[in-house]
């Protein structure tokens, strides 16, 4: 756009310039010192200019300039320019002011003229300025700009090229490392190139490789454990209806022990399928909350009478309630939470069986307790027990009477209600489960159930 364009800008340029020149000079000939400043003007600017009256008469040329009756000659160029027609040009145009343009063809070149009446006064200005072609300035710019830009295609294609390899080669290393951890290959890591931006990439697809290792070790276990959870009973199962097949089926007494096998291996594996089917449910979402109020410490009470049949002088289960509280939940699901807690310290208390469970208000909560007087679990094994079929090293084992999925369901459960929940526990002397829940007062209660009967 430059060469193209520059003839052009350079034509306009020197058009203002002379109209510029033409002020200047109008002024110097007002001040009536004029005739060395023109002349100078005329020299730096190479033009030529005229003074002369309305009648054609020369009253001033610069420095070379000649005239006669009828045309102005400039020293510059032998140009001749009419007189008589730049004064009825100048007289048929509204501001007195003229301005053209002509071509020399043979000296290959554009002439300007321009020609204004000096206000209040009888003297007309004419500025003759050549244009020059600057083709071989054009030219010369021309070549160097294909010079320049074959130069620059060449120095950009060799660095673009460099640059390329340089970042693709990075993401080249990724999708092979990728390609790996595809077919099950974690043992990987994804090199970093220096770059913010395949850092970053690096830095996510390597904490995605440790999750799905981790995910991937969790779902052998899963896979190892629920198979040995339902192969066991199943074997047993097996075994016992064989035997009542061949031995017992004719020894009542036989047959009947068997049978209650058969029995609790089979309430074994209802308890195993429902406990996988809630926590499937509630990992994947399908299973919402029906919040209600209700009263805490009633559920605790229901639950722990359900335990009446195992308690005896090596089992006592102790219970402070306190009084109003009603709590804002999911009544089946907390009866859920409460039943698998009170299990788990039944389970794992020692031979002497002493379980404490309190419900308490604390300010806006209610919160329950529910503390054994077990082998207590070791820190290392803290944070892990609320994971799924989690054996803990030494103190917190799985019995034959559990699944391995309460404590997991809880933590589900718990999450959902936007508890504060945790485990206390002291190796030796026992563990403390505690959750805490949304306290209303009665007033909600009364109201819940007034709207419940307009519903009705």
């Amino acid at each position: 756009m430059q060469v193209i364009l520059l003839q052009s800008y350079y034509s306009s340029m020197k058009k203002n310039e002379v109209v510029r020149l033409s002020d200047e000079i109008e002024k110097e000939y007002l001040n009536g010192n004029y005739v060395e400043n023109i002349d100078k003007i005329a020299y730096k600017n190479a033009s030529s200019i005229f003074l002369f009256d309305l009648n054609g008469n020369i009253k001033y040329a610069s420095s070379g300039g000649t005239n006669s009756n009828t045309s102005i000659q400039a020293p510059t160029r032998p140009i001749t320019i009419n007189i008589d027609e730049v004064i009825q040009k100048m007289n048929e145009s509204p501001n007195n002011k003229v301005s053209y343009t002509f071509k020399l063809d043979r000296f290959k070149t554009e002439i300007y003229v321009y020609g204004r009446i000096i206000p209040d006064t009888d003297t007309c200005l004419v500025i003759v300025s050549s244009i020059d072609p600057i083709d071989a300035t054009t030219n010369v710019l021309k070549s160097q700009l294909i010079y320049v830009t074959i130069i620059a295609l060449l120095i950009s294609s060799i660095v673009s090229i460099f640059l390329s390899r340089r970042i693709s080669h990075p993401l080249q290393d990724i999708t092979k490392t990728a390609n790996k951890l595809a077919q099950g290959n974690y043992d990987i890591e994804f090199k970093k190139a220096g770059y913010k931006e395949i850092d970053e990439l690096a830095d996510t697809l390597n904490y995605a490789t440790k999750e799905l290792a981790e995910t991937d070790k969790v779902r052998k276990e899963l896979i190892a454990n629920v198979s040995h959870d339902l192969k066991t009973p199943l074997t047993m199962i097996k075994a016992y209806s064989e035997m009542i097949r061949d031995l017992s089926g004719d020894n009542k007494e036989k047959r009947e022990e068997h049978l209650n096998v058969i029995i609790e291996e089979t309430d074994r594996l209802t308890r195993l399928v429902s406990d996988m089917m809630d926590l499937s449910k509630i990992e994947s979402g399908f299973a919402s909350l029906t919040k209600t109020i209700f009263n805490l410490g009633d559920v605790v009470k229901k639950i722990v009478n359900g335990f009446d049949i195992i308690q005896d002088e090596n089992c006592s289960i102790k219970v402070d309630i306190a009084n109003d509280t009603y709590v804002l939940a999911d009544k089946t699901k907390i009866e859920q939470v409460v039943y698998n807690l009170v299990n788990n310290a039944i389970n794992h208390s020692g031979e002497n069986k002493k379980i404490h469970i309190k419900v308490v208000n604390v300010a806006k909560r209610v919160k329950f307790f529910v503390e054994d007087n077990g082998p207590g679990i070791s820190k290392e094994d803290l944070p892990n027990i609320w994971n799924r079929y989690y054996k803990a090293s030494n103190t917190f084992k799985r019995t034959s009477s559990g699944t391995g999925l309460g404590l997991s369901i809880v933590k589900n459960i718990l999450d959902k209600h936007n508890s504060n929940y945790g485990v206390d526990s002291i190796v030796g002397k026992g563990t403390t489960f505690y959750f805490d829940l949304e306290k209303v007062s009665k007033k909600d209660t009364k109201k819940e159930s007034k709207e419940k009967k307009k519903v009705d």
